[in-house]
């Protein structure tokens, strides 16, 4: 049996305002240790604020954050066991590669060589070995994420932040930073948490996933779960394209209700889901499990 995972970030009622705008209202749950989890939802639900909330980047107006067991209230963003990678990657573009990654060592103690050898390391992690030398503004735009990621990387956080990492890779280039970003995760073994807006990514790479709307959580679960049992019409809707057939429930029997011009399962998983065309399947879900063997990541 294997062992549940202790906590690594937990939200205890955690409000943010801006002025009159009630950003976050009432955050509470948890985050595991090793867990690749995500925070989805469309633009303006919080998700963004709520990373920068674990950073440390944004106070909090009420509530508690906790990570690894200590509290955050006070604790200034450059002490936190926590690093970023950003939606623009922030690369210095008058740097080397090697010096972008090793920004980070500049005041930590050890040798020169000790330093060199953690960015040699970290490159190689990232699949960028022999890169150090490079101009940073030479770099495609997948071989800046994965200097972003090295630079993170090479501080040794617990957490590592995600914000929308993938947003500005094409589509090929993005599945294929999805699969990296998984064995990364998995080779280094710490926290993930990623922000997004794209069900599918979301889907695909978390072991958990927290759906926002309004500075709320609507539903935190596994991506099958998410899927099959939404917890509101609402996390229905934004999870997939579904039909929503109107309908008044006349009686129930068992397991079965039956609403005006037939019967069915009470049971969601059973019924009044359909997917997005014909022959579709249960296409965005059974990709996770699909791209997960493919990969010898199952």
């Amino acid at each position: 049996m294997t062992a549940e995972k202790p906590t690594m970030i937990e939200f205890k009622d955690v409000h943010k305002y801006y002025g009159d705008y009630h950003a976050l209202r009432g955050i509470t749950g948890t985050i595991k240790a090793g867990e690749f989890f995500s925070l989805l939802g469309p633009s303006g639900c919080g998700k963004t604020t709520l990373l920068r909330t674990i950073a440390g980047f944004e106070g909090i107006d009420q509530g508690v954050i906790m990570i690894d067991g200590k509290n955050m209230a006070n604790v200034a963003a450059n002490v936190r066991p926590t690093n970023m990678v950003f939606q623009s990657y922030a690369i210095f573009p008058h740097m080397s590669v090697g010096e972008n990654v090793g920004f980070g060592l500049r005041k930590e103690p050890g040798t020169r060589e000790d330093k060199a050898k953690a960015v040699a390391e970290a490159l190689e992690m990232v699949g960028l070995k022999g890169y150090g030398l490079r101009a940073a503004h030479a770099l495609s735009g997948g071989q800046r994420q994965r200097v972003a990621l090295a630079r993170a990387l090479i501080l040794k956080p617990k957490v590592l932040l995600l914000d929308e990492p993938l947003s500005a890779l094409d589509k090929k280039m993005r599945e294929h930073m999805q699969v990296e970003l998984i064995k990364l995760q998995r080779q280094v073994g710490i926290t993930f948490i990623l922000v997004t807006h794209d069900q599918e990514e979301a889907l695909v790479m978390s072991d958990r996933i927290a759906v926002m709307f309004d500075g709320e959580i609507a539903q935190l679960a596994d991506p099958e779960t998410l899927y099959r049992r939404p917890a509101t019409r609402k996390v229905a809707d934004f999870i997939g394209t579904m039909n929503f057939i109107p309908a008044t429930i006349v009686s129930e029997i068992g397991d079965e209700v039956k609403p005006g011009g037939g019967s069915a399962p009470r049971n969601a998983d059973a019924a009044l889901r359909r997917p997005e065309g014909p022959g579709a399947g249960n296409r965005r879900h059974h990709r996770r499990g699909d791209l997960l063997r493919r990969h010898d990541l199952l």
